[in-house]
């Protein structure tokens, strides 16, 4: 169903706000807070979790940007690219990986706080199962990673449903409104953000 420009403007906007990878840095930043107020602690935990996970995936997007180009003769887009990977599950599984397990690791070795190790594992679950999902439905990858942080951010920090629960919506009704999913595939993604997430959290010992 085509909605009102005005509409779909004001839904641009909250989608590139929410999107997973601009709140990221935001959750990453508030956990570690919690751990220490310290600034040396806190923005070093940050920056440990946050380099790995935007530097790996984007080398290795830029490195199958080049092979599309090479083997294919086409030039990829900025905006052609999330097309160009929401077909590829196994290139966004590899992304997945790339995305947390570095961050993880560097994390465990600098006796990172839990609840930010917790929020990438169960970040990067959720991106990976997404990838198997979508080879035969097209769940919600924004949607199930943000619930996935924002259920990590409410449960490590104790904060109340009631303040997080309106930004999944925004973002839920920001993606519907611009034609990128229908409700069942955002109720899919938001299911699986929370499906995964919540034994994470359970093993990490914050449920």
């Amino acid at each position: 169903m085509r909605h009102p420009e005005g509409t779909r403007r004001i839904a641009r906007v909250i989608s590139k706000l929410l999107h997973p990878y601009v709140c990221l840095p935001i959750v990453v930043a508030l956990i570690a807070y919690g751990a220490s107020p310290n600034p040396g602690l806190w923005i070093k935990w940050t920056m440990a979790a946050l380099l790995p996970a935007y530097l790996f995936p984007l080398l290795y997007v830029r490195a199958k940007v080049a092979l599309v180009a090479e083997t294919t003769g086409a030039q990829v887009t900025l905006r052609s690219l999330p097309q160009v990977f929401r077909d590829r599950p196994n290139d966004l599984s590899i992304m997945s990986c790339l995305f947390g397990i570095p961050s993880v690791l560097i994390l465990y070795f600098l006796s990172s706080p839990l609840g930010i190790i917790a929020t990438l594992v169960g970040a990067t679950a959720t991106t990976l199962l997404i990838a198997q999902v979508n080879r035969i439905y097209r769940a919600s990858f924004h949607l199930a990673f943000l619930a996935s942080m924002a259920l990590s951010l409410g449960v490590i920090l104790g904060l109340p449903w009631l303040v997080i629960a309106p930004f999944i919506v925004l973002l839920g009704l920001s993606r519907y409104h611009l034609g990128h999913h229908t409700p069942a595939q955002l109720g899919v993604g938001l299911l699986i953000g929370l499906a995964v997430t919540i034994p994470i959290l359970n093993a990490f010992g914050f449920v």
